[in-house]
């Protein structure tokens, strides 16, 4: 393994990089392209908000459902091959958009949409295994991990202007092409894996469900497992709930907007340097997260006592800085402990158990405020969250 391993590096390992990471971001600006053209859409079909909003969701159900067995294709098949047929599924289907007559076909393509998204990450963290070595994953992954914040926000801020010039029709269209770039880069860039040669005294080749027994068995991946899902409760709930927070203060929704913009710009320059980050403060992972995720849960409490739009907007950015900064630790560790034979569906089964925690949270968080009608026990429930994260954290071994 060392030596396939070592063979892979000889590539260029940078440019593999960022094949892998535009293929990811591709992933959030096709899930989240929806929401600028969502209004012109519904407008033309008649369709109303809970089935506008099912669009997302049979994105997201397409996502969840393929997590773990990309995960496995990812281990057992070539990564390179699943992330060229994902993405081309995914442009297709983003294209097809552009054609839809009515609800119900939209609704298809989403789905399909979703499950072509939902083996990317996997096949995308086996690439950065494959070309990186352990000691530089986690700078690796950082960059990586930044795909999410990158599309989110580049979806955000072109859907809209390129709506209103060439219509939500072409709009899709437009879109879709940005996946024939993204193969031409995973052809050019990205090697083929080696095939790998079974550990001593074990089988040649590993069974279906093996790398899910060594994640599920492992005391470490399932503490780390429960940590993630209370930090990513946070993570995405701030992004959700934070225009709606300041709409109750009294600030108008582009003034919210802001806010999650600059929150989300600081969240990809921070995942892009909390590996390198760590290793310069010379943190190992562990202590790396409880030093994050406390800073987390400290800014929690700050953000919730700013009433002026420049205190929310100041400790929105250092927020989103630290809410970017454990994603990396996670996963890398999840990785070093499944080892190069079972790290994608490692990260695969990690991802869907962090993902529930974001379908689940705006249920959650919309109980407590329908309850007691206090939009601040948003940030008293996500300081919960966060201290758990950290506990849950404490409770696992060093590197």
């Amino acid at each position: 393994m060392a030596e396939n391993a070592q063979v892979q590096r000889t590539g260029n390992k940078w440019l593999a990089l960022l094949a892998v990471t535009l293929a990811f971001t591709f992933t959030f600006v096709s899930r989240y392209i929806w929401s600028p053209l969502m209004s012109d859409v519904t407008a033309e079909f008649g369709i109303t908000a809970v089935q506008a909003g099912l669009y997302m969701s049979a994105f997201f159900a397409g996502y969840l459902i393929t997590q773990i067995p990309g995960g496995i294709m990812a281990d057992k098949l070539q990564p390179k091959v699943i992330l060229i047929v994902c993405t081309l599924l995914g442009g297709v289907m983003t294209a097809l958009m552009s054609t839809i007559t009515g609800y119900e076909a939209g609704l298809f393509f989403r789905i399909v949409t979703g499950v072509s998204s939902g083996c990317v990450m996997a096949s995308c963290s086996k690439v950065v295994a494959l070309n990186f070595a352990p000691r530089e994953r986690a700078s690796a992954m950082g960059i990586l991990l930044a795909s999410p914040p990158i599309g989110i926000t580049l979806a955000n801020s072109l859907g809209a202007p390129l709506n209103a010039a060439l219509g939500w029709r072409n709009t899709f269209l437009a879109v879709s092409l940005v996946a024939v770039v993204v193969v031409l880069c995973l052809l050019l860039f990205v090697k083929p894996a080696p095939k790998a040669s079974a550990p001593a005294g074990g089988p040649a080749k590993a069974g279906m469900l093996e790398g899910l027994k060594v994640f599920f068995t492992d005391k470490e991946q399932l503490l780390l497992g429960i940590g993630g899902f209370m930090f990513m409760f946070v993570s995405v709930g701030f992004a959700t709930w934070a225009n709606t927070y300041a709409g109750t203060l009294g600030f108008t929704k582009a003034e919210g907007g802001l806010i999650i913009t600059c929150y989300s710009v600081a969240g990809i320059i921070g995942s892009c340097v909390s590996g390198s980050l760590a290793q310069k403060m010379k943190m190992n992972h562990k202590s790396f997260l409880l030093f994050s995720l406390t800073g987390m849960g400290v800014l929690t409490l700050l953000f919730s006592f700013q009433r002026g739009y420049t205190g929310l907007i100041l400790v929105g950015i250092i927020y989103g800085a630290f809410s970017y900064l454990p994603s990396t630790h996670f996963t890398t560790l999840a990785m070093q402990r499944a080892g190069d034979r079972y790290s994608a569906t490692a990260v695969s089964t990690q991802n869907l158990i962090f993902q529930t925690s974001s379908m689940i949270q705006p249920a959650i968080v919309g109980a407590v405020i329908d309850a007691t009608g206090n939009y601040s026990l948003i940030w008293y429930t996500f300081l919960g969250c966060l201290v758990l994260a950290v506990v849950f954290s404490a409770l696992i071994q060093k590197d």
